[in-house]
């Protein structure tokens, strides 16, 4: 059964990394954690006050100055496949099937702003850069909330910071995860040693599914461990520190692979390369182990036909939500999905080539 999408064009028209100019940085999302001062957090909210809240914050994030015609979507408009398309889009760690009226979420037509409203807290807001302009994209976050401030009274204890509703998140209520891309490392197996060497207390590794034992699609994310006691500046340059050491030893070993004709790393992409052109039946899982290696082989020079950023692409229009919209349909089951899956990618492939000798 066809479910339209009830999100804006410039939502599905576009992902994320589309355009991000680095192989092995694909972006970094910054999130802030906000309530409201002399309001329950959203657990404890009354129905009336979650409608309150969800109208005050909506009201200002629309009249926003930094946000270029953001638009407020309520959570009771949308359908299951909408709630799902977001959580895709944007990266979240937590879906949001269960929101209801009451909860709601504001975006931009720069695709990359996120405002959640009486989702965890009364205020999330999530910026995603992908052009490697750190500085800049902290800078319109930061603007965003501090515009807010001026007329709204956050939650603040001297003592502790910001108040969320999960105590380890309280201070700034700023984390920062740092997404990279780091196959030559896993399949290497020298991913574990360089975390011990590279990274310190401060800093948190993690895979999109919370582990760092199995990365989906190798993505590495790097975050910050702490927001009490930190200022943002420390966080920034703390993930920024630590993802660079990371990226460098991911450059390196990809620069000894080809220069060393790696056999095995070779058969990896070859395989893989197999895999998503000759399958019938795909889950997300292994396509998203697939395209990586087809993303390493063409840094390596082993394929060819396709661009960085299409192989980007495919890594979100794999996801069942993103799928769902391209074939037309609602949310669809995982039989289904598998199949439809593999049709679309078999399509993507057909201008690809392997160069490997």
């Amino acid at each position: 059964m066809t479910e339209k999408l009830n999100l804006p064009p410039f939502l599905v028209d576009h992902t994320p990394w589309e355009s991000g100019p680095n192989p092995i940085w694909l972006a970094t999302a910054f999130t802030l954690h906000r309530n409201l001062a002399r309001y329950h957090f959203p657990s404890k909210l009354s129905p009336s006050d979650f409608k309150q809240i969800l109208s005050i914050l909506s009201e200002k994030l629309l009249a926003s100055p930094t946000l270029k015609q953001p638009t407020c979507l309520k959570a009771e408009e949308l359908n299951p496949h909408d709630k799902e398309f977001l959580y895709e889009h944007f990266l979240c760690t937590d879906g949001f099937q269960n929101s209801l009226g009451g909860q709601g979420f504001v975006v931009d037509t720069s695709g990359t702003f996120l405002g959640l409203i009486n989702i965890e807290d009364h205020l999330l807001l999530k910026l995603i850069d992908s052009q490697g302009t750190w500085e800049s994209a902290w800078n319109k976050l930061n603007q965003v909330e501090t515009t807010l401030g001026e007329s709204i009274e956050f939650a603040f204890s001297p003592r502790f910071g910001y108040l969320t509703s999960e105590p380890n998140v309280c201070g700034t209520g700023l984390i920062t995860q740092a997404y990279l891309h780091v196959p030559a490392l896993v399949h290497t197996g020298q991913l574990q040693e360089a975390l011990v060497k590279q990274t310190d207390d401060n800093i948190l590794t993690h895979g999109m599914e919370g582990t760092i034992d199995d990365l989906a699609g190798d993505l590495l994310i790097v975050s910050n461990s702490f927001t009490l006691g930190q200022t943002e500046e420390n966080i920034l340059q703390s993930v920024q520190l630590a993802s660079m050491k990371i990226m460098a030893l991911e450059k390196a070993l990809r620069t000894r692979l080809k220069s060393e004709n790696n056999l095995d790393m070779k058969d990896h992409v070859s395989r893989s390369y197999g895999l998503l052109l000759h399958s019938y039946q795909l889950q997300t899982k292994e396509t998203l182990a697939a395209l990586s290696l087809l993303k390493l082989g063409l840094d390596l020079g082993w394929i060819e036909g396709v661009t960085d950023g299409t192989l980007n692409t495919l890594f979100f229009k794999c996801r069942r939500a993103h799928l769902a919209e391209i074939v037309g349909a609602s949310l669809i089951d995982p039989h289904e999905a598998a199949s439809k899956r593999s049709d679309f990618i078999r399509k993507q492939m057909e201008k690809i080539h392997l160069k490997i000798n």
